[in-house]
């Protein structure tokens, strides 16, 4: 079983902790995490990976885990999280590499991408599939249509200050709830009047929890909140790709219980059933049952049979 080691890496503005595992001379699998999570929501593919002769990566993104929390919201725009992640790939000494993307994760492996495309084989969207730049910004595009609906926290993270301090209160509860709230053993007739249910969902141990809740009580949930905050100027800044497709080998991955894709016409779903539109070289579209937001964590072993079957076509 390969080990686990954690280095830190520093850039122009920013160090991060970056988890590595296997021999940096096999080909290299870049993992980004979403929001709120850490590196370590790739547990279950870093060692899978690495046994399986891969090189693989997995940094706690900028404000998040062990990494630098840059104060200005500015810092956290689409520029400087794809530029994070190339940094990490040349500090590694990666010129190529797959990358797989989870929730924020997959849009920044998504713009990854579009901005450099000769730096990867291939990339996996996880839960959050490949979004065109539209004719407005996804805040403003809630904002008009349903504001009141699954992603209005999306509008209401625009205020600073608010959600994060509400977040920060108690971490580890925090975390409890978001995956309650999203996972696929939620019962969806439950009444949210009752609350956040007992214990924890069944693929989250104790110890997941406390290592999750150590991380959010270092950072805060500010961090994770800027990038939500910086929608709008991505979108702004992003105009000369509004045309752009994604041209290296694609996939995605989602829960069958995943909100995200399936919350009726709030939903991302049928953005995933025209993914040939928007990608060049789409390679599927793959839905694992019974698992919610948290898909490479709820079902580890499905996800890492897709994405190693993924690679082998590359």
């Amino acid at each position: 079983m390969a080990e686990a080691r954690v280095q830190e890496i520093q850039l122009d503005d920013v160090t991060l902790s970056v988890t590595t595992s296997g021999d940096p001379a096999h080909p290299a699998v870049l993992f980004l995490h979403g929001f709120p999570e850490i590196a370590y929501s790739w547990r279950h593919q870093v060692e899978a990976f690495a046994d399986a002769g891969f090189f693989a990566i997995a940094p706690d993104q900028r404000g998040y885990g062990w990494s630098d929390c840059p104060e200005a919201v500015a810092a956290y725009d689409i520029f400087n999280l794809v530029g994070d992640a190339i940094g990490v790939l040349d500090a590694l000494g990666v010129e190529r590499t797959v990358l797989v993307g989870h929730d924020w994760g997959s849009l920044i492996a998504q713009w990854f991408a579009l901005f450099r495309p000769d730096r990867l084989r291939g990339v996996a969207l996880l839960s959050v599939p490949y979004l065109p730049r539209g004719d407005m910004s996804v805040p403003e595009f809630v904002t008009a249509n349903d504001p009141d609906g699954p992603f209005g926290y999306m509008v209401s993270f625009q205020e600073e200050g608010i959600p994060e301090s509400m977040l920060d209160l108690d971490p580890i509860e925090s975390i409890r709830s978001v995956h309650w709230a999203t996972c696929g053993e939620r019962d969806p007739d439950r009444d949210p009047a009752a609350g956040t249910p007992e214990g924890r969902p069944s693929y989250l141990s104790q110890g997941d929890l406390e290592n999750y809740g150590r991380a959010f009580a270092r950072t805060g949930f500010r961090g994770g909140a800027n990038y939500y905050r910086n929608m709008h100027h991505n979108w702004e800044h992003t105009r000369p790709w509004a045309a752009a497709r994604i041209t290296v080998p694609h996939l995605f991955i989602a829960g069958g219980a995943d909100f995200v894709v399936n919350e009726g016409d709030g939903g991302m779903g049928s953005t995933t059933d025209r993914a040939a539109e928007f990608v060049r070289d789409h390679r599927g579209s793959h839905i694992v049952e019974g698992a919610g937001h948290w898909v490479q964590q709820e079902a580890p072993a499905e996800v890492n049979r897709l994405l190693l079957d993924f690679i082998a076509g590359l």
